[in-house]
């Protein structure tokens, strides 16, 4: 590993353990490690950033994972050793023998999130959870071990007030980093996080960028521009090319490993933060703000419903949603196979966490958010700078949590603390209030150019007898029907990441023949 990633600086070694990576940070007894800018002193330890770390000691060598899991990071362990990477292809690329795929996991890819529990597209290989570490002792034994503190916390009585100083303090903190980008969206959790940046006065300004999400509307432009404006904040709507698809598409897939498909269209506005970062060698690069897990642990997204329903079976349903379009694009035989791969690592976590009063939270956290929604900001976004997702501090989780689940119904919290930055804004209506829901989506992915990139990799080998033959033999206007839907367009998109990934390690892992899929 070290021999094939040389260009990357050894930051720790021993007789037993060598590290090497960017930006990370000495610390007594070891290092840390995150994508997000470094903090000194105080504000390293209030603002609980969310980081990886490594211990050295002389009886045995630690690797942590965060409080929120959300930095990926890989290993494969053979009972005596570790060898561990940010990124899943350095792994599969460097391994004496050649890596298998983990079915369960492609099937949690293509039709859910992404890989739940700690699965990889690989079976050998796994990403560290919430909590989670790897101990090697100097005598060679490798032990893992989990403690994750965020669902042991009880309801304390914390306040609106409470979470409110504690959100202040954490976007203070990067504010006084350096300069920060706000990904401004024409929802809550961007908005507050560039109001609570403009409020603490960033010393090297804020910059906001939108772009056009593939399942959203342009009102979510327009809020955004109309949200800049009212702040004074300088803003650029990144629009994306439809020629250039194809190549966001690959760049997405390399990106994030392969593991999800969400979040395609940020990839122009990443480009453009990148060539900023070119133009300007010298700067200091910008922290990108993103809002990360802010709809669950804020905004109380994904509530159950109301009292009497089926909630265990509501929740384990939650993961497979997208499958209800799954006969305008999957071959008879598939879906089924699909549900049953994606509800066996579901179900655990659902009956894990069923009577916590933040289950749905938890819930949706480990099999929705992590899986792949974190690849978005931890995997595309962090290659063009630093990133950093403030509502997954441990502090600001931790005050979330000690409030009951009902004040953060419905989003209720997040009118309230915008208020204390800018009243208009607290009282603003968002890209969703202003459009009805379900809506299509007749944005970039429903282009010709679009359709045309989608249908040669669904329709090539391995993956034709995934599809259905309705969509594999019909117009583009049965494309453009298909694509203007979020379960169609998601599993489109599903299909469209495996087609890459099977091109991608043809002849690198053992028996990549999706049609397993169906057994």
């Amino acid at each position: 590993m070290a021999r094939t990633w040389g260009e990357v600086p050894v930051v720790l070694e021993s007789a037993t353990t060598v590290v090497l990576a960017r930006g990370a940070v000495r610390r007594p007894g070891g290092i840390e490690w995150s994508h997000g800018p470094v903090l000194s002193g105080q504000a390293a330890g209030r603002a609980g950033r969310d980081a990886i770390t490594i211990e050295e000691g002389e009886e045995a060598s630690e690797l942590r994972a965060g409080a929120s899991g959300a930095i990926p990071l890989y290993v494969e362990d053979d009972g005596e050793s570790i060898v561990f990477s940010s990124h899943l292809d350095a792994l599969i690329r460097t391994r004496p023998t050649a890596a298998s795929p983990d079915w369960d996991a492609v099937a949690q890819m293509l039709a859910a999130s992404g890989p739940i529990g700690g699965r990889t597209m690989v079976r050998e290989v796994r990403r560290l959870q919430p909590g989670e570490r790897v101990r090697r002792s100097a005598a060679g034994e490798v032990v893992s071990s989990r403690h994750w503190s965020w669902p042991a916390l009880e309801m304390s009585g914390a306040t609106v007030d409470d979470l409110l100083a504690v959100f202040r303090s954490t976007v203070a903190d990067l504010a006084r980093s350096g300069p920060l980008v706000s990904m401004l969206s024409g929802g809550w959790d961007s908005r507050l996080l560039l109001a609570a940046a403009v409020h603490a006065g960033v010393r090297h300004g804020v910059h906001a960028y939108t772009t056009s999400s593939d399942t959203g509307t342009v009102m979510e432009e327009l809020v955004a521009a109309r949200v800049a404006e009212h702040l004074g904040v300088p803003h650029e709507i990144v629009m994306p090319r439809r020629d250039a698809f194809a190549a966001d598409l690959a760049h997405f897939g390399s990106a994030v490993d392969y593991q999800t498909a969400f979040h395609v269209w940020l990839v122009p506005l990443v480009r453009r933060l990148a060539a900023a970062r070119t133009g300007a060698p010298d700067a200091v690069a910008p922290t990108v703000l993103d809002g990360l897990g802010g709809g669950l642990f804020v905004g109380g997204a994904f509530a159950d419903p109301a009292p009497g329903e089926p909630v265990a079976a509501q929740r384990i349903a939650g993961g497979t949603r997208y499958l209800a379009a799954a006969s305008h694009v999957l071959a008879p035989g598939v879906v089924e196979r699909l549900r049953d791969r994606i509800q066996a690592d579901t179900e655990p976590i659902v009956r894990r966490y069923l009577d916590h009063p933040f289950g749905h939270t938890f819930t949706a956290y480990l099999t929705r958010t992590l899986p792949g929604i974190s690849l978005a900001p931890h995997g595309l976004v962090a290659a063009a700078g630093p990133v950093a997702t403030p509502f997954l501090t441990d502090d600001l989780v931790s005050t979330a949590l000690a409030m009951s689940p009902d004040e953060h119904r419905d989003g209720r919290l997040y009118p309230l603390l915008t208020s204390t930055f800018d009243q208009e804004l607290g009282a603003m209506s968002t890209a969703q209030d202003l459009v009805p829901w379900p809506r299509p989506h007749p944005r970039r992915a429903t282009s010709r150019e679009a359709i045309t990139h989608l249908r040669d990799l669904l329709r090539a080998e391995p993956v034709r007898p995934l599809v259905s033959r309705r969509l594999a033999e019909g117009t583009p206007s049965d494309w453009q029907a298909v694509l203007s839907t979020t379960g169609g367009q998601h599993l489109v998109r599903g299909l469209a990441m495996l087609s890459l990934w099977t091109r991608r390690y043809e002849g690198t892992l053992t028996n990549i023949d999706p049609t397993e899929l169906m057994r």
